[in-house]
């Protein structure tokens, strides 16, 4: 908050002095020279007031802090802080010092309502975690139909994807409210057929891509069809099939070190095993990711999540507990493990956990539940639910962090 005060300052002194350039500067004024008394006037202003001098460098440290709505705004101060703020050099550093924020200052979560229109909301993670209340705002969704709702198919450095009927991707930032939908992928889609979409960014090329796994149950001994899309280049391309016997579960790929990871089975003789498949973004090649050693026997099919920049692995365990993994090195099978252990309380509906959506310093897990975000605390095993004004009732959500990324092309 100091900071964003000093920026305004900052802010100020370029208008007041380039306004007040313009009446002592008679080389700025078609207008004859003023009286002897302005002069004298001007001239007390002008000593009284010294030129205020910030090295540029300053500047680009202070603005790199501030967020987004603040930075749009200042946009207007002068041309410099235009360039400035629309450079990518000063995208990207405002980028890793947002992701980097101490207390998550910098994160925000999606929801998407329970009601039959499709309505999409934004509040402060920090408010969740530790205001009694927290304000929503209604964002305005980019693509106009409001009976259909799209999925929330992931984050990546401040965009978000949203699959449009498993056949098209919509990237955008809600930050800035700019956004691009893909051109249609063009499968031969048939009932049971399903998409598994899943967005990351290819530090090699510096191109955020969305990948599209195409499963047609129909086809039993033909492999997935799995195309890439790419943001610079607006376009699909298809890349090598989806491991052959390896089937994505309808869930989203999710992005962690280059590499884009999906729940699936493996198909042996009548067995079905459940695996991880990785795509690496940048190499497109695929392996298999071993996930620890868990009670495979007492839990239900595990899910993926990310916390942390860690990939993460979830399931109930004989319905008493909603059991997280963690693997701390991305790859290494020995760096996997048990995060936390949640309980459930009674529950006679049978409702399960969602999520889990992140994680604090000191450990608390926010999740879903009974379409209600709920936080738990492992420190003294309690649980909390985060009072959101002006809303209730969620269908799904995705935490972002608000950055500058632009998903139309430089």
């Amino acid at each position: 908050m100091q900071i964003l005060h000093v920026a305004f300052s900052i802010g100020y002194l370029y208008r007041f002095t380039r306004k007040r350039e313009k009446l002592i500067n008679p080389m700025n004024r078609a207008s004859p020279p003023p009286p002897p008394s302005n002069s004298v006037q001007n001239q007390a202003m002008s000593e009284s007031l010294p030129l205020p001098f910030l090295p540029n460098e300053l500047v680009v440290e202070i603005l790199s802090r501030l967020p987004v709505k603040s930075l749009l705004q200042f946009r207007c101060v002068c041309k410099s802080w235009m360039s400035l703020i629309s450079d990518p050099y000063f995208m990207k550093k405002h980028l890793h010092l947002s992701t980097r924020s101490t207390h998550f200052t910098h994160h925000r979560i999606i929801l998407s309502d329970t009601t039959a229109e499709f309505h999409l909301k934004s509040c402060s993670l920090s408010s969740l975690f530790n205001s009694p209340s927290t304000v929503c705002d209604d964002l305005n969704y980019p693509v106009k139909n409001k009976f259909r709702h799209d999925g929330i198919v992931g984050s990546c450095n401040g965009l978000l994807c949203f699959a449009i009927k498993g056949d098209c991707a919509l990237l955008w930032n809600p930050s800035t409210r700019v956004s691009k939908k893909s051109p249609p992928l063009g499968n031969n889609w048939r009932p049971g057929c399903f998409t598994a979409f899943g967005l990351g960014y290819d530090h090699v090329t510096e191109d955020y891509k969305v990948v599209a796994v195409f499963y047609d149950p129909n086809e039993i001994y033909s492999e997935c069809k799995v195309k890439v899309y790419s943001m610079a280049t607006n376009s699909w391309r298809k890349i090598q099939d989806f491991p052959y016997g390896f089937s994505p579960y309808q869930n989203s790929g999710k992005f962690v070190s280059g590499t884009l990871n999906w729940a699936a089975s493996h198909t042996v003789g009548s067995t079905s095993l459940w695996i991880i498949v990785s795509l690496d973004l940048h190499k497109e090649t695929y392996r298999e990711v071993l996930p620890p050693d868990y009670e495979r026997e007492d839990c239900s099919t595990p899910s993926l999540s990310v916390l942390q920049e860690c990939l993460c692995m979830n399931y109930d365990y004989k319905k008493t507990h909603f059991v997280v993994w963690m693997m701390k090195d991305y790859g290494t099978r020995g760096s996997w493990f048990k995060l936390v252990s949640i309980p459930y309380l009674p529950n006679p509906e049978d409702f399960s956990y969602s999520g889990p959506y992140y994680i604090s310093e000191n450990g608390e897990v926010l999740l879903m539940f009974e379409f209600d975000l709920i936080l738990y605390d492992p420190r003294d095993n309690s649980f909390k639910y985060p009072k959101i004004e002006s809303g209730k009732g969620w269908f799904d959500a995705e935490v972002y962090v608000e950055t500058l990324v632009s998903p139309m092309k430089h």
